[in-house]
């Protein structure tokens, strides 16, 4: 079965598919949007990365998706990307600031930059993942930004272990100011609840990508991992979003079958395999009940 194209497995493929700069290493890599060729892509498909990635926008305007969640994203803008994270986005001006990107083979040697990275709300599944800054915090984390880029771009031997000391730094100043903006709020039950069916589902999606499960989660497996029963989790999803569990997790089935059907030439039965249907009737059924349309006909308007 071919890789979906949507699915970036590295640095490389995730610079190639964006068409933008060559990548400094396989593992690690910083850039600034001013480096970037015409070709870059301005707006993208919902795609998926097996990469970390942490932005500055010091000027400019865009829509994301990131997760489950859309976002304006302006002037002055620090924001966080994981491997299990969506991503989407649409440049509505020209950019300022700078993009690092990096992989897990660069830190799992690392333990105290596993931590921080592994604890980071940021780069949880469920966690805001933009953080507005203001001038001194912006002014700081532009300095170890460039001194990173300065780093990566010098013929020292030592440039990644070094850049590895100042990624925990960038680290630290902005699990300081993710402090600052959304600080640590005491949730209810019924709201850890929602986040943990995010958590489980996103992850479970993501597991799927990365062939690591052999069927789709049930709702009261779900729940069972959760530690409530199926029907208690009905009423909390129900009551916070409008929506069943079922319903919830039919409808993220149909966003990354309409990603492959959009990004790849993937032939229908193969999509329906990949997404853990039956076979393909099941799959364009599933499909049309959700969309309106059957997956052929969605892939030629796409």
């Amino acid at each position: 079965m071919e890789n979906a194209t949507s699915y970036y497995k590295d640095i490389r493929t995730l610079l190639h598919g964006l068409k933008t700069v060559q990548p400094i290493s396989d593992d690690f890599h910083i850039h600034q949007f001013k480096d970037t060729p015409e070709t870059w892509v301005k707006e993208t498909s919902i795609f998926r990365s097996d990469t970390y990635s942490i932005i500055l926008l010091t000027k400019g305007q865009a829509n994301y998706k990131i997760g489950l969640t859309d976002y304006e994203i302006g002037d002055s803008s620090l924001y966080f990307q994981a491997p299990q994270h969506l991503r989407y986005y649409n440049r509505l001006s020209d950019w300022e600031g700078y993009v690092l990107v990096f992989m897990e083979s660069f830190f799992e040697d690392d333990v105290y930059l596993k931590n921080l990275i592994t604890n980071f709300e940021g780069f949880k599944i469920t966690s805001k993942v933009v953080v507005p800054l203001a001038n001194e915090a912006l002014l700081e984390t532009e300095r170890i930004l460039q001194l990173l880029y300065d780093l990566s771009y010098s013929n020292s031997p030592l440039k990644f272990q070094k850049a590895k000391a100042l990624l925990e730094l960038l680290l630290l100043q902005a699990q300081e100011q993710y402090q600052k903006v959304h600080g640590s709020q005491k949730e209810s039950k019924q709201h850890r609840i929602v986040k943990e069916f995010e958590r489980i589902t996103e992850q479970h999606l993501y597991d799927i990508t990365q062939n690591k499960v052999e069927k789709l989660l049930t709702i009261s497996e779900i729940a069972a991992q959760i530690n409530v029963n199926a029907t208690y989790l009905g009423e909390v999803l129900k009551k916070a979003t409008g929506k069943a569990p079922k319903e919830l997790l039919s409808d993220r089935i149909a966003l990354e079958a309409k990603s492959l059907l959009h990004n790849t030439n993937m032939a229908i039965n193969e999509i329906a395999y990949f997404l853990k249907f039956q076979d393909a009737s099941n799959f364009t059924k599933f499909f049309k009940s959700k969309t309106g349309v059957s997956p052929i006909n969605y892939r030629l308007k796409s």
